[in-house]
């Protein structure tokens, strides 16, 4: 929540966000913070889909209603997440090989959600035609899009995306489709764009977070901007800050900046050991002059 309303002050270029997922429960009231990182006076200004990960029809519906009581008309059905322990319990990418329950699912959702409903696949867990098999399930409802991330779940992030299976997942579907994978810089996302014009839309994850110039990169098909270091220096700032704000202590605020960093210090020039000695620190004094050594001294690496 920080972050991005931090990062919608920074760069430009994002059309939508879409929230991290929250888990459908079985209560009889929401526990509010749950809901709490979506909001509306939480949020960036952008438009927002809230995601869901479950499997059970009733905790579904009861969680799409609290997303529309407070003004949301679209959530994302997440059937993506990779993680072996969400996909054990069959949650995020482990509901694939089932479309029985998919279409079970699917079948009350839609007749009882108030908002409209998108999903997010993946290949399959560990057997790529899965996709496949589910895709009849997925085209006899009214689902806003479909996003494909074409690896397994087993892959994780690891080796490269299929692109000849997103684009069989493609052909065979009959709602909008949103590309999401591997958009690390303007050349892979100009192959794609260019293997299938008619895909319009595109989900950036682990590629943004590393390069949060990357959709103004995209738009604009120009390079990075030459004061990037002092845009990365402000936005660094402003999400210390933030979380400074609302968060009690030295080891909370560590906790989310050094999560910060995972990402950003990729295209660094001294990223590398800035991570590495960052990640020994215990107080915000030391790294705060940490932090501001390395940055005076870095080079953006494209």
């Amino acid at each position: 929540m920080h972050y991005r309303r931090a990062f919608v002050r920074h760069f430009q270029g994002l059309d939508i966000e879409m929230a991290p997922f929250i888990s459908t429960v079985s209560a009889e009231r929401i526990n509010p913070k749950l809901l709490k990182d979506v909001l509306p006076e939480n949020n960036s200004g952008l438009p927002l889909i809230p995601q869901l990960i479950g499997n059970k029809a009733d905790d579904f519906v009861q969680m799409s209603i609290a997303l529309h009581d407070l003004g949301y008309g679209e959530i994302n059905w997440n059937m993506g997440c990779p993680h072996k322990p969400i996909r054990k319990k069959r949650r995020g990418s482990g509901l694939l090989p089932y479309p029985d329950t998919v279409d079970a699912l699917l079948d009350q959702v839609c007749d009882r959600s108030p908002c409209k409903i998108s999903v997010k696949v993946r290949l399959g867990v560990s057997d790529p035609s899965e996709l496949m098999t589910l895709i009849p399930v997925l085209n006899q409802y009214p689902l806003s899009e479909v996003i494909i991330h074409p690896r397994t779940a087993e892959q994780m992030y690891g080796g490269s995306v299929d692109l000849d299976a997103f684009e069989e997942a493609f052909h065979a579907l009959e709602h909008p489709v949103c590309y999401n994978g591997d958009i690390n810089d303007l050349a892979f996302y100009q192959t794609v764009a260019k293997r299938f014009p008619a895909i319009n839309r595109y989900m950036l994850g682990r590629g943004l977070l590393a390069n949060p110039f990357l959709c103004e990169i995209i738009k604009s098909g120009t390079p990075t901007p030459e004061n990037a270091i002092e845009r990365i220096v402000a936005f660094h700032e402003d999400v210390l800050s933030s979380y400074e704000a609302v968060l009690h202590g030295d080891h909370p605020v560590l906790g989310k900046m050094k999560e910060f960093w995972t990402y950003q210090t990729i295209h660094l020039s001294n990223g590398r050991k800035m991570f590495k000695k960052l990640k020994k620190t215990q107080r915000l004094a030391p790294y705060k002059a940490i932090a501001a050594e390395f940055l005076a001294d870095a080079k953006w690496v494209a």
